[in-house]
């Protein structure tokens, strides 16, 4: 058995995780586990304000894309995910027309660490505020209001908007992200 090496599996995007599953249950049934140790879809926590609540939710780092280590020298595994549904071929293969190119030590562990390290306080705001937007906020005591975004502070997760009381006095005031919505 030759040394197990990742490659990159194109497929249709945003089946990702069904075309995985097939994948793994034709593994199983055609006795195939041992060639292929790890399937991973590589993603990112991101947070979003939706109707005044923050979500998280994972958003794909390469929508389209399965990463597999595998050992692909007797062409089982090829015969195997060609009759996957859903599989279209190797990265930097057309189709299935030759043999394909597997990653480098580097790129794996540039992947594999950009998706294990992801903690709580680095997520990414899905929904980017950008200066002198309107948003309206939701919570506090300014709830109902709408301003202007006159600052961002990114490491703090904060906006100065500006907020207009009693018609006539603009007054700044910090909020966090989850404290405001943008206005469409």
């Amino acid at each position: 058995m030759n040394a197990l090496q990742w490659y990159v599996l194109k497929v249709v995007a945003k089946q990702e995780e069904k075309i995985k599953a097939n994948l793994q249950a034709e593994l199983v049934k055609n006795n195939l586990q041992s060639i292929v140790s790890e399937l991973l879809i590589p993603y990112e926590k991101v947070y979003e304000v939706r109707a005044g609540k923050k979500y998280v939710k994972n958003r794909h780092l390469f929508p389209g894309y399965i990463f597999l280590q595998a050992d692909l020298s007797n062409g089982l595994l090829v015969q195997l995910l060609k009759s996957i549904t859903g599989a279209l071929g190797f990265l930097g293969v057309r189709g299935w027309r030759s043999a394909p190119v597997p990653l480098s030590q580097t790129e794996v562990d540039r992947i594999i660490g950009k998706t294990n390290s992801l903690e709580p306080s680095h997520l990414k705001l899905s929904a980017i505020f950008s200066l002198g937007e309107v948003v309206e906020i939701i919570d506090g005591p300014f709830a109902g209001f709408s301003g202007k975004v006159q600052e961002i502070f990114e490491e703090k997760k904060t906006l100065n908007v500006v907020v207009k009381i009693f018609d006539e006095r603009s007054t700044p005031v910090e909020l966090s992200y989850a404290q405001v919505k943008k206005l469409f």
